[in-house]
């Protein structure tokens, strides 16, 4: 289930960044009997993996163990997710199945429905693994259930993920409907879209777990001597819940336990009947306490933050790799295609980084944090039962039960054989518990701090508006030597130039404008403000700056056009011209009042000062 989090979070991030154009093929039916094909061939490759493996495992595979035999069975289903993730980009990208579903009625005023297309095709794809593993899954845990009721769970489990996904697209397309245009271009914001999507998912962490249990089809757990040392146990312990469910994940033959709810009126703790048929009452109490340890210590909340803090750095990262790209003149030239596959084939590449980063940001740094949640809750587990013992054997039973390896660790969990070892070294050396608390919470605020850092840095800090000056410039350089008489490149050059505060360019840029356009208000406002004010004495010319400014003044009695004519009759020394036009802007002026009145000051001043006055 972890993995295909991953999984997921990659072909919906691939579905949105796809541009939308015709693609290799002018024909609907033509991509959509393609995607057959391709799910057709795949379905083929799948039968033949685990037939393959299956074989190896019949003629002496076995002999590696039960543990041995589970980590090929995940390898093969890893490597199949993964080829189907290749397949999904080459259906989006090169058979552009999201340019056909925004043909459909209705699709492109909600997203909700050509996003649900896209992860239904995505999810036949993992169903075909789940059909054509089964006869391997069963010949290698040798575990009761039927194919199609192991499909139906496998779908039922993960389903779960999308739900967060689905709930905040439906409410975001529900706000595009919106006829109060003020609202609506707040949540078209950068910023709007942080706080909304940081209000829905929070909300959702809350209140989600009657959802879950209810589509998991999670029940009471029948009155029995174990529940009722499990209910003594917590109530004992003060742990606040709502209730103990039957998980009844692949007809409870799974052996494990969750818990999910931050809040205890919508908190459930989760037990498979597999879980409870294996362990003995101190060890399911032992269970229990690494539970409470995820809430002791806040995990589920921590996993939040890090799906809000990937989600504050995403944008700008998203803006990162796009200028970086957009500097390289073969990529640029694609972006600037008229052809929709060029451009399509601009977003592709743009995906491959951001699709990497979703991979180390998941898979690494927060599996690195997660590796060490578990590791918290069985120190907790520990602890609160005084005992290693009950903690230990209740992993070795479990990774016994269900085939897994005890050296084999997943991204998000330490192997078996680590989680033992660690636990009988704390039984020795009980330090060692405040130790790794201590330095989980250095780590966390750490990265926290790091990630609020990095967030600034790309979305609102110099780094980005630097990044994006260089690249527009870069660009609209590149525009000019194709359309040299282009007055809008030349404007947004010169935008750009004042932004970048390089007056020599913007005047460059200035100065084009009036040769195309010699009454353009804007532009003679801006390089009198150049000429009268620039760093650069090279740059300075008072006498023109003044005529540019009566010019500029002439077209458009503006504040702002009346504050570069004071300004240039001030550099003049014609300090009452430059008083009595600066009264007039004060006058006019709505905004930026307060700098207005300091100009007052200014000159004043300088009246006051010169000769003879």
């Amino acid at each position: 289930m972890f993995n295909n989090i991953i999984y997921v979070i990659i072909v919906v991030v691939i579905f949105q960044l796809n541009y939308p154009g015709e693609g290799l093929f002018n024909s609907p039916l033509t991509s959509a009997s393609i995607i057959f094909l391709l799910w057709l061939n795949f379905a083929i490759y799948c039968k033949y993996r685990f037939s393959r493996l299956l074989g190896l495992y019949r003629d002496g595979f076995a002999s590696a163990g039960q543990g041995g035999a589970s980590s090929a069975y995940q390898s093969v289903v890893t490597k199949l997710s993964i080829l189907s993730i290749v397949i999904f980009v080459l259906s989006v990208f090169l058979l552009n199945l999201k340019y056909w579903l925004l043909k459909i009625p209705g699709f492109t005023t909600f997203s909700i429905l050509p996003g649900s297309v896209a992860i239904l095709v995505f999810f036949t794809f993992l169903a075909t693994i789940w059909y054509y593993g089964y006869p391997a899954y069963y010949a290698l845990f040798h575990r009761p259930v039927k194919r199609w009721a192991y499909i139906a769970s496998s779908i039922k489990l993960n389903l779960p993920i999308l739900f967060p996904w689905a709930i905040l697209t439906v409410c975001y397309d529900l706000l595009g409907l919106l006829t109060w245009p003020s609202l609506k271009k707040i949540f078209e914001t950068q910023i709007g879209q942080f706080l909304f999507f940081t209000v829905f998912l929070i909300l959702l962490v809350l209140f989600l777990p009657p959802l879950i249990k209810y589509w998991w089809g999670c029940s009471a757990l029948p009155e029995t001597e174990k529940k009722e040392a499990m209910v003594n146990f917590l109530r004992e312990a003060g742990f606040k819940y709502r209730d103990i469910l039957t998980w009844p994940i692949l007809e409870g033959h799974i052996t494990t336990a969750g818990v999910m709810g931050l809040l205890p009126k919508f908190r459930y703790i989760l037990v498979t009947d597999s879980l409870l048929n294996t362990l003995s009452e101190e060890e399911l109490k032992a269970v229990m306490a690494h539970e409470m340890g995820h809430i002791r210590y806040r995990h589920i909340l921590f996993y939040v933050l890090f799906l809000l803090s990937f989600m504050a750095i995403s944008f700008g990262l998203f803006d990162l790799f796009f200028y970086l790209m957009a500097l390289q003149p073969s990529l640029l030239t694609l972006l600037s295609s008229q052809k929709e596959l060029q451009a399509g084939i601009f977003y592709f590449l743009l995906s491959l980084p951001i699709i990497l980063s979703i991979i180390l940001y998941f898979r690494y740094i927060m599996g690195f944090f997660m590796r060490n949640f578990e590791r918290q809750a069985d120190l907790y587990s520990a602890k609160l039962i005084g005992n290693v013992e009950p903690t230990i054997t209740s992993l070795e039973k479990i990774a016994h039960v269900s085939g897994q390896s005890r050296h084999h660790p997943s991204w998000h969990h330490f192997s078996i054989a680590e989680r033992v070892d660690f636990l009988w070294r704390i039984w020795r050396h009980p330090q060692l518990i405040r130790r790794h608390t201590r330095r989980l919470a250095l780590l966390l605020t750490a990265f926290f701090v790091l990630i609020a850092a990095l967030g600034y840095a790309l979305n609102v800090g110099p780094l980005k508006t630097n990044l994006e000056n260089i690249a527009l410039t870069h660009i609209l350089n590149r525009q000019l030597t194709e359309s040299s008489e282009n007055i809008e490149i030349y404007r947004a050059l010169a935008y750009v130039y004042h932004r970048r505060e390089n007056s020599a360019k913007a005047k460059w840029a200035y100065e084009n404008i009036l040769r195309l356009h010699p009454d353009d208000g804007v532009a003679l406002n801006n390089l009198a403000w150049i000429l009268a004010t620039a760093q650069d004495n090279t740059l300075l010319d008072y006498p023109r700056a003044l005529a540019l400014a009566k010019r500029a003044v002439g077209i458009e009695r503006s504040p702002t056009f009346l504050d570069t004519l004071a300004e240039a009759y001030y550099v003049n020394g014609l300090y009452d011209q430059a008083l009595e036009i600066i009264k007039e802007a004060l006058e006019k002026a709505s905004e930026n009042r307060d700098y207005l009145a300091r100009q007052l000051k200014k000159f004043k001043k300088g009246a006051e000062g010169a000769p003879g006055s």
